[in-house]
């Protein structure tokens, strides 16, 4: 975990381009990022909530920014983590009205599920309605989920899912690019949906009204070149107006879950394989070691750490388990499981 202070007086501020940067030194250096309101007393404080609460703070450069971030318009400099934020090969998107009817609620406990059986992460606002019971339904699902908040991780909003922030954080993540205190202002909705959308391959839209949040992370989504899914409604309600609306402009209709499966069946059925090749080969001694010590994303100084082997006999197992296709090792240098 980062624990200078640049990079806690850097949250909360935006770059169109932060890799023309080497560092989060050179960003602040560089005096694109304002720092001289933020005193000394504000950083103490900051720093003890962070440590205490067990709050990691992962900035633009760091191994364990999303990748998927990286490629968005005004990407943030500096998250703030509280769980263990992870890039899950199928993460979507699922948003709508805070005040869902009978209806939206059937939805969501309908697809949840089923996406996640079907390796499927979902992420969303931990926003009432639709967002908070699709956070839920994913826990009770035993699946991966992130919260991405309109205000600093230490301000839960609303207040009632204080319960669901601590699920959250304990089997998925609560990420915020928000300095600590931030209250959750209306201007900071729009911000936090753009990473939601960067985060997702795709937008899952259940009840929304025209001037609903819910269209603006569909639009982001739209404009990242990704999917939009839509859940018709009743063309008497005003919670569907926004999702018809998306869905007579082009969106995809979802009537059923195999509307999403059918679209990402080539990703599906390569999960699919991969884990099956998994699951039926049979590691050696010490592959098996490597394998258990592999947690994440990790470098390979990490795993001679953990496992006592050195770096040239480690360097020639990982090489074998990549051509296995049992892990991948990224262009930062970094091995995953597949």
């Amino acid at each position: 975990m980062l624990k200078n202070e640049n990079a806690l007086l850097a949250a909360g501020a935006s770059i169109k381009d932060p890799a023309q940067f080497s560092n989060l030194a050179a960003v602040i250096k560089s005096g694109s990022i304002k720092t001289s309101k933020i005193d000394n007393d504000y950083i103490e404080k900051c720093m003890e909530y962070i440590e205490k609460n067990n709050i990691d703070i992962v900035d633009f450069y760091s191994d364990k920014y999303p990748q998927s971030l990286r490629e968005i318009e005004y990407p943030p400099i500096v998250l703030f983590v509280k769980g263990k934020l992870m890039e899950t090969p199928l993460p979507v998107a699922i948003v709508g009205t805070r005040y869902p009817s009978g209806y939206g609620q059937r939805v969501v406990k309908y697809i949840v599920p089923y996406l996640v059986e079907a390796g499927f992460s979902i992420n969303s606002g931990m926003a009432r309605g639709i967002d908070s019971l699709s956070h839920s339904i994913t826990i009770k699902s035993k699946g991966y989920t992130i919260a991405v908040l309109g205000s600093g991780i230490d301000i839960i909003y609303p207040r009632e899912n204080k319960k669901l922030y601590e699920s959250i954080s304990q089997t998925g993540c609560v990420i915020s690019e928000f300095p600590l205190g931030t209250p959750p202002n209306r201007y900071n909705f729009p911000h936090r949906n753009r990473i939601i959308a960067g985060l997702s391959k795709a937008t899952i839209v259940i009840e929304a009204d025209i001037k609903s949040g819910s269209l603006i992370t569909a639009r982001i989504t739209d404009e990242q070149s990704k999917p939009v899914f839509s859940v018709p409604g009743e063309i008497f309600s005003k919670r569907s107006r926004g999702t018809n609306k998306l869905i007579s402009e082009g969106s995809y209709t979802l009537t059923n879950i195999d509307d999403i499966l059918s679209y990402f069946y080539v990703e599906l059925k390569k999960e699919s394989d991969n884990l099956q090749t998994a699951q039926t080969y049979k590691a050696t001694n010490k592959e098996s070691v490597i394998l258990n010590a592999m947690e994440g994303s990790i470098s390979i100084d990490e795993i001679a750490y953990k496992t006592g082997l050195g770096i040239a006999e480690l360097s020639g197992i990982l090489f074998d388990l990549e051509l296995k296709n049992i892990i991948k090792h990224t262009e930062n240098d970094i091995y995953e499981k597949i």
